[in-house]
C-alpha cells in the first residue's frame, strides 16, 4: 500500500470551498454534521500510515537478526578455515587473544561500591540472565547493597555505574533481540545488561 503525503487544508476549503461566513444557518448545520467524517478520514489516513510502519519496522528486525546470525557463521568458518591453513603450513594455531574480565566477587562479601554491587549481582544463581536497570536496581539490597536514596536516585546511580563497567569491558550491552552492542557502537540503545562473564563461549563482540 502506498501512501500519498497528506496535505494542509485550510478549513474553508471544506465542503464547497466557501467561507464559513459566506453560510446561512441551514448550510451551517449541514456542515458541522460533516466534521465527524472529515476527521475520521484523517485517522483512517493515520492508521493505515502506522499500519505500514510496524510492517516496515518488524521486517527490518527480522532482517537485521538474520544478518546478524549470517555474520556468526562468517566468522565461525573463517575461524576454521585460517585454523586450517595454519596446519597445512605446518604453523601452530595462535591462540586468540581474549580480554578476560576482571573476576567478580564471590557470593557473600559485601560490595565496596555500587559498581561492585552490580557486578555481584551476576554472581548469585538467581541472577544468570541478562537484567534491566530496574531488575538490576531492585536487585540490589540481594547482594547487601544498601542505599537511603530515593528510587529515582538509585536507578539514576545505576545507570551511572553501568556506563562506567560497559566502558570497561566488565558488563555488556545488549540489544532487544538479546545480541550485544559492540563498545565502539555509542548510537543504539540498550535494553538489557549482562556481566562478561556470563556470556555465552565464543560470543563476537
Amino acid at each position: 500500500m502506498e501512501l500519498t503525503p497528506a496535505s494542509t487544508v485550510p478549513a474553508g476549503q471544506f465542503g464547497d470551498g466557501r467561507e464559513p461566513s459566506d453560510l446561512s444557518l441551514v448550510e451551517l448545520a449541514e456542515q458541522l454534521e460533516k466534521v465527524t467524517g472529515w476527521i475520521e478520514t484523517q485517522r483512517v489516513r493515520e492508521r493505515e500510515a502506522r499500519a505500514v510502519y510496524d510492517r516496515v519496522r518488524q521486517e527490518t528486525e527480522s532482517n537485521i537478526a538474520r544478518i546478524r546470525d549470517y555474520a556468526k557463521e562468517l566468522v565461525k568458518h573463517q575461524q576454521r578455515k585460517m585454523s586450517s591453513f595454519s596446519g597445512i603450513l605446518g604453523q601452530p594455531e595462535a591462540p586468540a587473544a581474549v580480554s578476560r574480565p576482571a573476576p567478580m566477587i564471590r557470593s557473600g562479601s559485601t560490595p565496596k561500591n555500587l559498581a561492585e554491587a552490580i557486578l555481584a549481582i551476576w554472581s548469585l544463581d538467581r541472577y544468570t540472565d541478562p537484567l534491566t536497570t530496574e531488575d538490576i536496581a531492585a536487585a540490589l539490597k540481594d547482594v547487601g547493597y544498601k542505599s537511603d536514596a530515593a528510587e529515582a536516585s538509585i536507578r539514576s546511580s545505576v545507570n551511572q555505574a553501568l556506563a562506567k563497567l560497559c566502558g570497561t569491558g566488565r558488563v555488556v550491552r545488549l540489544r532487544a533481540d538479546g545480541s550485544p552492542i559492540p563498545p565502539r557502537d555509542k548510537t543504539s540503545r540498550a535494553r538489557k545488561y549482562v556481566a562478561a562473564t556470563r556470556l555465552p563461549e565464543g560470543m563476537v563482540l
